[in-house]
């Protein structure tokens, strides 16, 4: 009995340590959803601080207290650090339902779909690749709701297409310092 004990655990064993591959795709399993939950939270904060120099000169502690920052601030409104970028200076959390639909939820979809198409066409891996896709739809669907609403909805931009001539007939448009004027007789060409 003891011998078969001992077989079995060291069988078990063997099973459990697993390939390379084996312990890529449980890595991968367990991180995919706090990647994809980071990355949608945090995707548009980075693009605006990595263009200030303040931010990318900070030494790696602080950028750390950034991140918290980005995190706490996303999710309660408050930050741990009020001396560094603050993602809600309003005191609100970011809640944006429109978020949900975003890039990282496309990439679970789409693996997804390898998925169920894989699993009729006997592609490989297509069983890993579709219980990862769950975990990044479900961290891109959380974090794209504490995401930021896109700058081009909160920004009051408009288009020009619906303006008629008429009424822009005596609108000076600047470029620099140059004063142009709208030409009727070319129909809408600048002087």
């Amino acid at each position: 009995m003891a011998r078969k004990r001992k077989r079995r655990s060291r069988k078990n064993k063997s099973k459990s340590n697993g390939s390379m591959s084996g312990m890529i795709k449980k890595v991968a399993n367990k991180v995919a959803s706090p990647i994809a939950f980071w990355t949608q939270l945090s995707s548009k904060d980075y693009e605006l601080l990595n263009t200030q120099s303040n931010y990318t000169n900070l030494p790696n502690m602080e950028k750390a207290k950034v991140a918290v920052n980005i995190l706490t601030g996303s999710l309660t409104g408050k930050v741990f650090f009020p001396q560094h970028y603050n993602p809600s200076p309003n005191g609100e959390p970011r809640i944006n339902p429109g978020g949900v639909i975003n890039k990282i939820v496309g990439v679970g979809v789409a693996g997804k779909a390898y998925g169920v198409i894989g699993k009729s066409l006997k592609l490989p891996e297509h069983a890993s690749i579709n219980k990862i896709s769950n975990k990044v739809i479900f961290g891109g669907i959380v974090g794209g709701f504490f995401d930021p609403p896109s700058a081009s909805s909160s920004t009051q931009a408009f288009s020009t297409s619906s303006v008629t001539p008429i009424t822009t007939r005596n609108i000076q448009v600047r470029s620099g310092n140059v004063m142009q004027h709208y030409d009727l007789s070319t129909q809408g060409a600048l002087r």
